[in-house]
């Protein structure tokens, strides 16, 4: 499309090497519609020739998307081996040494940096040399050599041989020193009853490693590389410790929602029995009662049955009685809630976290899963109108009064305010803007309820 001689300004693109492509293939099927269908047929070997070059060009978005994602995991990966490196054999000396360094060249830096933007041209007088540092010359200079010998020589073997025996009594492997604690290291590092001590440098480091190993995790889950994403959502559960109630990562929730994406039921089995009864994740605690419907009800297996079905979907209600509602009147919540897209990585046993779960993939499993919502349903109906005596399931009224709870959330909301107010560094930034609002999603959830109740669905058992 340029005049010969001259150079186009504009970068060639993908767009730009298809358009010419389809160019060559609009001619080529003008010439077979003037040619024999004998010489048709070396156009028609053209054709496909392009067309392979257009669906093969290089630089098409799919392609950039996958380079960049295979960039990432290699970045992250080589990062994490330099951490476990390090915390496979902590010293404690020379980490805080490297970090005096690394602090000590970055306040050069930014000396130097101001130094050179400095308006003034006056320059500084040179300060006196120690005298360690003097070099002699003449005749001083063998005397001080001598005398220098005598009095400071220090075999370089023997010094080598005391340095190695006193880092390898301070060296630790951090991995199993700290191994079931890596995520509450730094709010205990003063060491409590059954508590080891711990420095807050080390602390620090053991929470760099729990972020970056599920970035890694995450990356490797993106890109469907489902056995290393694996590898690593174990390794973080076993260092936060399996018994604990609150981790500092959601390893547990998103290995959870990756086997039961994978249809592996036996493993999410086996994560969940591990776990604490009184954990109080939705991701857990619902997936758990959902696949044990499937395996009662659906798939008819042993070792489940109907007793086994009602104990996990009371260990679920327990842990979030918000989203037992949601998801048994997920009709009615879908027409009244509003920015759920907004919730994130919310805390357990709160009404973001309920507006998260049943905004995600798995409120399709339970939807899809035949008999599922309307089992939850009958549930929730038959305790709220049956006698305590008469009662066949694990948990009780006392287990579905949401007022209380939302109305103690709203309280806890209001004292944050007036903290955060009476600090003199608080600012409302962008990001205090887009932060889910926990009243407006109470109201919400308010309005959704009373609905329900006003048409009466909760007075009335549901029978099929």
């Amino acid at each position: 499309g340029h005049s010969k001689g001259t150079r186009s300004t504009e970068n060639w693109g993908c767009e730009k090497h298809e358009a010419r492509i389809s160019r060559k293939v609009a001619k080529l099927n003008k010439e077979d519609d003037v040619a024999l269908k004998v010489e048709g047929t070396k156009n028609e070997k053209k054709r496909k020739g392009f067309e392979r070059s257009m669906h093969l060009s290089h630089d098409n978005y799919e392609k950039k998307q996958e380079a960049k994602l295979k960039l990432h995991i290699s970045k992250t990966r080589r990062e994490l081996e330099k951490l476990r490196d390090r915390l496979s054999a902590w010293d404690e000396v020379e980490e805080q040494v490297s970090l005096e360094k690394h602090l000590r060249e970055v306040e050069e830096a930014r000396m130097r940096l101001e130094n050179e933007t400095s308006t003034s041209t006056k320059k500084k007088r040179k300060k006196r040399s120690n005298p360690e540092a003097w070099t002699l010359k003449g005749a001083a200079r063998p005397a001080w050599e001598v005398y220098d010998f005598d009095t400071r020589y220090v075999d370089p073997y023997l010094k080598a041989h005391e340095e190695a025996r006193e880092k390898a009594k301070r060296v630790i492997n951090a991995f199993q020193y700290c191994k079931g604690m890596f995520g509450d290291v730094m709010d205990d590092n003063n060491g409590g009853e059954g508590k080891k001590k711990v420095s807050d440098l080390l602390a620090q480091t053991c929470r760099s490693y729990l972020s970056l190993s599920m970035q890694s995790a995450l990356l490797n889950l993106e890109a469907r590389k489902f056995a290393r994403a694996r590898e690593l959502f174990l390794e973080i559960i076993e260092l936060e410790g399996i018994s604990t109630l609150n981790p500092i990562t959601n390893a547990r929730c998103r290995l959870m929602r990756m086997y039961i994406e994978a249809n592996r039921t036996a493993s999410a089995r086996r994560l969940w029995e591990r776990l604490p009864p009184d954990y109080s994740s939705v991701w857990i605690r619902y997936s758990a009662a959902l696949l044990e419907f499937v395996s009662w009800k659906i798939l008819d297996e042993d070792g489940s049955s109907m007793e086994s079905a009602r104990k996990m979907l009371a260990y679920a209600i327990r842990s979030n009685v918000f989203c037992a509602y949601y998801i048994a009147f997920h009709e009615t919540f879908e027409k009244v809630m509003e920015y759920t897209d907004d919730v994130e990585d919310a805390q357990d046993g709160t009404l973001e976290q309920a507006i998260e779960y049943c905004n995600s993939e798995q409120m399709g499993n339970w939807i899809g899963t035949e008999g599922a919502v309307d089992f939850l349903k009958s549930a929730i109906i038959e305790v709220i109108n049956s006698a305590p005596e008469k009662n066949m399931h694990h948990f009780n009224t006392s287990d579905l009064r949401w007022e209380e709870k939302i109305a103690s959330m709203e309280m806890e909301y209001d004292n944050e305010i007036p903290q955060k107010e009476e600090g003199d560094e608080y600012q409302v930034d962008a990001e205090d803007a887009v932060e889910p609002d926990v009243l407006m999603f109470a109201g919400m959830f308010r309005v959704g309820m009373d609905m329900i109740s006003d048409t009466g669905r909760l007075m009335r058992v549901q029978t099929k």
